[in-house]
């Protein structure tokens, strides 16, 4: 997806009168405001691009480039959804009817887009699937390794993956990596000892902007009821991206995870009742952006899940086909 500017409005047809009223002018410059908040255009950072295969004999090589034939269109079209669902706050988004629970406030953030300078994708023979890394010598330079064998298996029937869909969902979780916030960026300088977020909130963000795209394997399985949930909210992945995109769709509104994101910059995985954060309690941390600690979010969201089909409507539907 590419996000674009809107069109400037046609000149209208129709006379203006010679001399408008105060009225006509107040809600001529009305209209010309939100005009201007109606075009504006959100940044889409353009890092540059690069492409290493190590081996090109290796038959995979040759699946990928028939896969994805355009690599920078693949990542920028990532890229876009990373900005859209993580850097756009609802003040600079198209207008929607959020749903907010009487105890949240309206997310909203000023966002700050990490300052990626490149991301070089490798293609390589290894277990697993992908991982993400930073350069030792600059951060800013960020690396994506693609495991070739995992596309064999992406072909295999018994996978029931389209391989041009699951690599472009792969890559999507690998490049919010890149573009994510964990820590504030002065956490490891002067001492500092900023608590970092669980390795399955970092892993369900990923997966939260790779849902939200509609880039879902066929192996991911939204639960029906709490007994069908992970133990934790922290089970990492699809399981906890479930658990986000039912924050943000049904308790919190549009930019929450965002929102979420921009507090891990700006003061990492604290909050009020910092103190008790720094104990291992993470209730300051969510109470102060929803309202409720995250054990109360969780038990809220199972409760949600097990009121049933006619209570949850077509939230799925929604996040899959998103508008």
């Amino acid at each position: 997806m590419t996000t674009t500017s809107a069109e400037p409005a046609a000149a209208s047809a129709i006379p203006k009168p010679n001399q408008p009223d105060e009225a006509q002018k107040s809600n001529a410059n009305d209209q010309d405001q939100n005009q201007k908040i109606s075009q504006k255009k959100v940044h889409i950072p353009k890092p540059k691009y690069r492409l290493h295969a190590e081996d090109l004999r290796h038959p995979e090589s040759a699946s990928f480039s028939t896969y994805i034939p355009d690599v920078a269109t693949t990542l920028d079209t990532a890229l876009s959804n990373i900005v859209k669902y993580l850097y756009t706050s609802p003040e600079t988004g198209s207008p929607v009817d959020v749903k907010s629970a009487p105890k949240c406030k309206r997310p909203h953030f000023v966002p700050f887009i990490p300052p990626t300078r490149s991301v070089t994708l490798f293609l390589r023979d290894f277990g697993g699937v992908a991982y993400t890394t930073g350069t030792e010598l600059d951060d800013a330079h960020k690396e994506i390794h693609l495991s070739l064998p995992y596309i064999t298996h992406c072909k295999n029937s018994a996978a029931k993956a389209d391989p041009v869909h699951e690599l472009a969902g792969v890559l999507t979780h690998e490049l919010v990596h890149c573009y994510q916030h964990t820590s504030p960026p002065d956490s490891a300088k002067g001492g500092k000892d900023t608590p970092g977020p669980p390795g399955g909130l970092i892993e369900g963000i990923a997966d939260f902007v790779r849902l939200k795209a509609g880039l879902s394997p066929p192996h991911w399985t939204r639960p029906t009821s709490s007994s069908q949930r992970e133990k934790k909210w922290d089970a990492g992945y699809q399981h906890t991206a479930y658990f986000l995109a039912w924050i943000e769709d049904v308790w919190a509104g549009e930019g929450a995870v965002g929102m979420l994101n921009d507090r891990l910059f700006r003061v990492g995985y604290v909050g009020e009742g910092a103190e008790d954060e720094a104990n291992g309690h993470e209730g300051g941390f969510w109470k102060s952006l929803f309202g409720a600690g995250v054990a109360e979010l969780w038990d809220e969201y199972g409760q949600w899940l097990d009121d049933g089909e006619k209570a949850k409507g077509n939230w799925e539907e929604e996040i899959v086909n998103p508008v």
